[in-house]
């Protein structure tokens, strides 16, 4: 096997990454996910000078494997750095079990050593854990899918019992209506779709990542580019003070998963000293289910974020479903402790490529 690494030239040969990236994910078929236009906006498009580096593996000619990493910033407990944020690594379903998976994130890995410190990633999928921990990997900790269940209609349909919807659907509007923090009449909020009409952004996104050890660097242009991918919308919930100042900010967006119409929430932030509004974001997330007939509100969040924003007093579960992060100390400038530290991260879908 004539296996050869070289970086990956979308000009020379987008075709055959998109071929193989609908091959690697054919659970994306017929979405906008796979064209042209989501890809330049996602590797292309990256408000900074380098805008991602890409990978690539040859069996002759053939494109065989696809790494990718994005430059995302980083505050690490004092300083500014870039990270690399691992995406869209493929194995053409022909060669796998070939060790092409291992050998592509070995090369990768080693020309990333020589641009961040660091790389990180967020795995799903159980089967490709193995290969990335054989190149260096480490899994520092795990992160649930939490959920709050507004409507049971489409699951138990799924599962053959429909008929008890009416039944479930009165006791999960008992439940929600039990298991909430109080509101606070000293906040106000905003709904808007464009990322761009929230007062205040700029200077809460910084003001927020002072508050956490490790933080991604979301400031305007980054959520500019981040919720500017090609075919989607989000909504986002902005909270407010007495005092005008923004003091909360949620970005969700309606997705189907599992067949179930639910809301994905990708970020959620909250200034230090004002976790009583946590009570008027879970309101006005459950009205606008409601209003979108979405079933499920679903986020990803560690424990630990988890219980600081308040998710199970506000009827949200715990689901069996894990993402791992996973962390490659490529030149130690950061100790393991920096990193794998979970009390030192606020890590959402807004800090991959997902959503």
């Amino acid at each position: 096997m004539n296996l050869s690494f070289a970086h990956f030239d979308y000009s020379d040969n987008l075709t055959q990454q998109r071929a193989l990236f609908k091959d690697c994910f054919p659970e994306t078929n017929g979405e906008a996910i796979q064209g042209e236009a989501h890809y330049k906006w996602k590797f292309h498009s990256y408000p900074n000078t380098i805008s991602s580096w890409e990978y690539a593996s040859y069996i002759n000619s053939e494109m065989v494997g696809y790494y990718a990493a994005i430059p995302y910033r980083y505050k690490i407990k004092n300083k500014i750095t870039l990270v690399g944020m691992v995406c869209d690594v493929m194995t053409s379903s022909k060669y796998r079990g070939k060790g092409i998976f291992t050998k592509i994130g070995t090369y990768s890995t080693s020309e990333l050593s020589n641009e961040v410190p660091f790389t990180l990633g967020y795995p799903i999928r159980k089967e490709v854990i193995p290969g990335h921990l054989k190149v260096g990997w480490k899994i520092p900790f795990s992160m649930p899918l939490y959920m709050k269940f507004i409507c049971l209609d489409t699951l138990l349909k799924s599962k053959k019992i429909g008929f008890l919807s009416p039944a479930a659907n009165v006791l999960i509007g008992i439940y929600n209506g039990v298991i909430k923090t109080k509101l606070s009449s000293k906040f106000s909020y905003v709904l808007t779709t464009d990322i761009e009409e929230v007062q205040g952004y700029d200077s809460f996104a910084k003001e927020w990542s002072a508050s956490v050890p490790n933080a991604l660097i979301k400031d305007l242009p980054f959520a500019i580019w981040r919720y500017g991918a090609p075919n989607r919308s989000y909504k986002f919930l902005s909270i407010y003070n007495s005092d005008g100042k923004l003091i909360g900010f949620v970005s969700f967006r309606k997705i189907i998963k599992e067949g179930v119409p639910s809301y994905g929430i990708l970020d959620y932030m909250v200034l230090p000293s004002n976790e009583d509004c946590h009570g008027l974001i879970n309101r006005v997330l459950t009205d606008c289910a409601k209003k979108d007939r979405v079933e499920i509100i679903m986020t990803m969040m560690s424990k630990k974020s988890a219980s600081d924003y308040k998710l199970c007093k506000n009827g949200f579960f715990k689901s069996p479903y894990l993402f791992q992060l996973i962390i490659k100390n490529l030149t130690k400038e950061f100790s393991d402790e920096e990193l794998f530290n979970e009390k030192n991260w606020h890590l959402m879908w807004v800090d991959s490529d997902d959503l």
